[in-house]
């Protein structure tokens, strides 16, 4: 009953993709507003460099997220001296849900089992986040701690998200970009 149960959820995951347009080849889709895509198999295989055998033995364990963070650039003075300073303002995470997409069954050792064609990503499960205070006068100077910063004016902001694929201690980036 368990596989006939697993079989029937893989082959509505399928059909949801193809009813939404599901990917036509293998490259990642991802709207990083929904937070919601399609990762396949190729781009998991390529990220990790694993063969597919590994991939479908490590699916169980794919974690996905979805990090973002804004950036604001200081025009910064100590002294006499007046640089240029990122600073990490904003950032987070979110644990992303996913669907693993099988697709038919092949021979292993231990039977028959599916073999992973790919992930949908359909959306945060959780997320956390944290701010920090930018340069001031007064505190101490970024790049020389005896010094104090004299003076410090707001340059620029860029804000960005990235989806990230992970497996045990293995992160990598598949996507990214910047927001407004």
């Amino acid at each position: 009953m368990r596989a006939l149960v697993r079989v029937v959820v893989a082959g509505a995951v399928v059909a949801a993709g193809i009813a939404m347009g599901g990917p036509a080849n293998a490259a990642v889709t991802y709207d990083p507003e929904t937070k919601k895509g399609y990762v396949g198999k190729t781009d998991l295989l390529k990220a990790f460099g694993w063969t597919e055998a590994t991939l479908n033995a490590k699916a169980a364990g794919i974690v996905f997220n979805h990090d973002f963070w804004t950036d604001d650039t200081y025009s910064v003075t100590c002294g006499k001296r007046t640089f240029a300073l990122v600073h990490h303002r904003e950032f987070g995470r979110y644990e992303l849900f996913d669907a693993a997409v099988t697709g038919k069954k092949a021979r292993d050792a231990q039977g028959y089992a599916a073999k992973v064609t790919g992930f949908w990503v359909t959306g945060p499960r959780f997320g956390i986040s944290g701010t920090t205070v930018g340069p001031a006068p007064g505190q101490p100077c970024p790049d020389d701690a005896k010094s104090k910063v004299t003076k410090a004016k707001l340059t620029a902001t860029s804000k960005g998200w990235a989806l990230q694929v992970s497996s045990g201690e293995l992160s990598r980036q598949l996507r990214s970009g910047t927001t407004k």
